[in-house]
């Protein structure tokens, strides 16, 4: 009780501060033009279900007003006693009847931005997920070029036409790309902080000139202790560097790049088929020296596909791939081998499926011959299991695993590099480990001690606790989107049917005057525990094959009401005030008393 005084009295101090602070000035009041309901998934995002306290204020400054603002369980696209009216329309009606207006969610994508079934026709509402009920024939083709083209060069070009469309069409109104703040050691090299962000990283790139060890501080105990039952961001934190693969992310571009491959190419679709060949790098080793080979790597393949491993990949795996005999060995199994994937169907990324762990196939087998699959639940180096499953052939090799104290040492794989011709770089890190610490002051204090050289995002720290000389903040912009649906149904701003003109294309002015109207800056600046970009178009910034050249739609008042004219409103001011406050002013309430609450909250990266 005393805890819910404490954040009340809080509330108070904070908004008695902001009127003390506030300047008295002369506001408009605008005639309401029409009014809308928005909703936030309640498990979407936190901020999210926030944000409709700052549209309160913004929204009035070009006529729209707010008839509530509700967090929801279920996504409204789906039946419901809160949205009883889905069934018998067959498609998601406006708020009046039954259905919903403005739908605040957050979307959280990978590195490669997967539009299917979002925003295409053939996905409208009830037979698919495009609840935004968004049509248009333009997109639709765009979209299915870029679903069936393997060029990644020209993959990009069709995504540009994509996120061209959505720019002026405003089906979803994006608002930030949410971010995360890591704590590093000056004078790291070679980190791609995003592939980090992704667990996708290189270490083989990663360096501290200094002495050549990196010490990595992770919040949450390891508990997975191989590829096979990874599921776990820190524990793939440790796998990326030991598991070769076929193929992984580059620095920078980010794109697919071969690694244990020395090429692949990708098949004409056939029958809504690829085959993808891959050639070996006849120089691959595993860490003791014996030399990667085509039954390794379809044994590696097989073993996801087995449901006795309990892989974390199983469904993933056998969803493009019919059966074990999908993946087959071209030829001799030798170094430098062929081999042949066989999709059951098109999948525009279809080198991610060539980023799996390759393992040794004699080692593995004879362990599981042995003493059976319980192998892949025990701790690695100990027991039966010993090095079997985390033999690998990637840049570096475990040293050592602690499970007590999840402490996870690597050193340099001493056969990687053979392989420095195709992908570049050799090890220079003479040690990498990671280890938990418990709780953000600890691991602060260990960093600035020089116990640790990174200090994880999942800490949840802010730029004030890296003042120290010796010690930086480092802002990472997130493959996520913050955004407000917009149901295209809706009559007003979604057909358009009841404005003033009655056109689609008055619907979309009105939405471009809401996208003016919403102060990103202002949202991302009063976050608690984190930092972000200003929202452009549903696809992140940090997703491969983002149109930097589009731009965020600035917070302009004066802009917005001339949208709101050119959908056929007429601006009309009410009662001028003279004791009003500053939009700006009312915006730093609503923001600050959300502060104090998600301030008492945190989560967790599973």
């Amino acid at each position: 009780m005393r805890g819910r005084k404490t954040i009340v009295l809080f509330i108070l101090f904070l908004f008695a501060c902001s009127l003390c602070f506030g300047e008295i000035v002369e506001e408009e009041e605008v005639e309401e033009l029409f009014s809308l309901h928005i909703y936030s998934i309640s498990y979407s995002n936190r901020y999210l279900s926030q944000i409709h306290l700052l549209l309160y204020h913004t929204l009035p400054e070009i006529g729209v007003g707010i008839i509530g603002a509700d967090t929801i369980q279920p996504p409204p696209w789906y039946a419901g006693p809160l949205f009883p009216g889905y069934i018998d329309y067959g498609y998601i009606p406006a708020y009046q009847d039954g259905g919903y207006d403005i739908l605040s969610v957050r979307w959280s994508w990978g590195l490669d931005w997967d539009p299917t079934s979002l925003f295409d026709s053939p996905s409208l509402y009830p037979n698919g997920g495009n609840f935004y009920q968004f049509l248009n024939s333009t997109y639709d083709t765009a979209l299915n070029q870029y679903l069936t083209t393997f060029d990644p060069i020209l993959r990009t070009k069709y995504s540009h036409q994509l996120q061209e469309i959505l720019y002026d069409a405003l089906p979803a109104i994006s608002i930030m790309y949410p971010g995360s703040i890591y704590g590093f050691k000056d004078g790291l090299v070679g980190i791609d902080n995003l592939l980090l962000l992704e667990a996708n990283h290189r270490a083989e790139y990663w360096d501290d000139p200094s002495d050549h060890v990196i010490h990595y501080g992770i919040p949450t105990e390891l508990s997975e202790y191989n590829v096979y039952v990874a599921e776990s961001y820190y524990d793939k934190l440790w796998m990326q560097s030991v598991y070769g693969s076929l193929f992984k992310r580059a620095q920078d571009t980010h794109y697919y790049e071969p690694v244990i491959a020395q090429n692949a190419t990708i098949s004409d679709i056939l029958d809504d088929r690829i085959n993808i060949t891959v050639f070996l790098d006849p120089d691959a080793k595993f860490c003791d020296g014996n030399a990667v080979q085509p039954s390794d790597v379809k044994y590696s393949y097989d073993l996801h596909m087995t449901p006795a491993v309990g892989s974390s990949y199983y469904g993933f795996l056998t969803n493009w791939f019919n059966s074990n005999d999908s993946i087959s060995i071209v030829g001799d199994d030798v170094p430098g081998g062929e081999l042949l994937f066989q999709l059951s169907s098109t999948y525009n990324f279809a080198r991610k499926l060539l980023t799996f762990g390759i393992i040794d196939k004699d080692v593995v087998q004879q362990a599981i011959i042995d003493h059976g699959y319980g192998i892949f639940n025990e701790i690695p180096l100990t027991g039966d299991v010993q090095n079997a499953l985390v033999k690998s052939c990637g840049s570096f090799k475990l040293a050592s695993y602690d499970a007590n104290d999840s402490i996870v040492t690597l050193i340099p794989n001493p056969y990687w590099n053979n392989l420095t011709i195709a992908s570049g770089e050799n090890p220079s890190l003479e040690e990498l480990q990671y280890q938990f610490i418990s709780g953000k002051d600890n691991a602060v204090a260990e960093l600035i001690a020089g116990t640790i050289d990174i200090l994880d995002s999942q800490y949840y720290p802010s730029p004030e606790d890296f003042v120290l000389e010796g010690i930086t903040s480092i802002n990472v912009t997130e493959p996520a989107n913050m955004e407000l649906a917009v149901n295209q149904m809706h009559p007003i701003f979604g057909t358009g049917e009841l404005t003033p003109l009655g056109t689609e294309e008055s619907a979309r002015h009105i939405r471009k005057a809401i996208s003016h109207i919403i102060p990103r800056q202002v949202i991302i600046d009063n976050l608690p525990d984190g930092f972000g970009e200003l929202g452009v178009i549903p696809m992140p910034s940090a997703c491969v094959g983002f149109d930097d050249s589009l731009l965020p739609h600035e917070f302009n008042i004066t802009l917005a009401r001339e949208y709101m004219e050119k959908a056929g409103y007429e601006i009309v001011i009410i009662v001028p005030t003279t004791s009003g406050y500053t939009i700006q002013a009312l915006t730093i309430i609503a923001l600050m008393s959300i502060t104090s609450i998600l301030l008492m909250k945190k989560k967790k990266r599973n």
